[in-house]
């Protein structure tokens, strides 16, 4: 197995979020020793001017800890989530290093043709097929159908309590990126079959109740089998050709 790894562009992102929330979270308690050191210098029975003035920097001190507060939770969810997608793709990394054969793997792999351009988080070429991997992390359950614009995401907390929301149907993500690889494939005189992969890594135990000709899986060990026993439904690649579609591939990789 050869594996070809593209840096994650989130990956700075990622540091500049951390160091951001670091900041914002020692910021409240920077205020509030500035304003202790401020109030110890007052002489409370004779500079009642000066109390009245620190008041009104206690209440200033108050408000510019509430917004630091604020922005820290919305920098906060901004970073679980790059954090969550983060470890999904590493996890397809650790499952893609167990594969044995002649497996040509590339991860975070850039893709773009004319106008449309996405991120293929694990591209798998081999003499049985090509699969394209997406990851996703969610918890819960997931509801929805192939051609559904929006799927429905379910919490189940303590207590019998179940909260919904809707997220994106991440089968029409998937269809655009096989698209966009067919297209780049077509355009260097390559047209072979390409299936994709939903992967739903943050929890085993996700209940899916989705309708979709695209296999769903929600732990490593079923990824890791649909890739060794996958067969191509369609002709499948002949070596030359895998040759070729990993020397296109990896001029993609940056």
């Amino acid at each position: 197995m050869k594996l070809y790894k593209s840096r994650n562009p989130n990956t700075k992102k990622l540091s500049k979020l951390f160091v951001v929330q670091v900041l914002l979270g020692a910021f409240p308690t920077v205020l509030s020793l500035i304003f202790v050191v401020y109030i110890k210098q007052i002489d409370f029975p004779e500079d009642y001017e000066r109390l009245s003035y620190s008041l009104w920097i206690g209440l200033l001190f108050v408000a510019l800890a509430f917004l630091a507060f604020t922005v820290y939770a919305v920098i906060s969810r901004k970073y679980n989530v790059l954090a969550s997608g983060f470890r999904g793709e590493r996890m397809l990394i650790k499952i893609a290093k167990k594969l044995k054969g002649d497996y040509a793997v590339f991860a975070n792999l850039p893709v773009r043709y004319k106008h449309n351009r996405s991120e293929i988080d694990l591209l798998v070429v081999s003499e049985r097929g090509i699969l394209a991997v997406e990851v996703k992390n969610h918890s819960g359950g997931i509801i929805g159908a192939d051609n559904d614009e929006f799927w429905i995401h379910r919490k189940y907390y303590r207590g019998g309590k179940i909260t919904e929301t809707e997220m994106k149907n991440p089968l029409k993500q998937v269809k655009r990126q096989r698209e966009i690889v067919k297209n780049i494939l077509r355009s260097n005189g390559v047209d072979v079959w390409i299936d994709s992969v939903l992967f739903f890594s943050a929890n085993p135990s996700l209940r899916t109740q989705v309708e979709s000709a695209i296999s769903i899986v929600t732990n490593e060990q079923e990824l890791l089998a649909i890739i060794q026993n996958y067969e191509c439904p369609g002709k499948t690649p002949t070596r030359e050709q895998c040759e070729k579609i990993v020397q296109v591939l990896r001029e993609l990789v940056v």
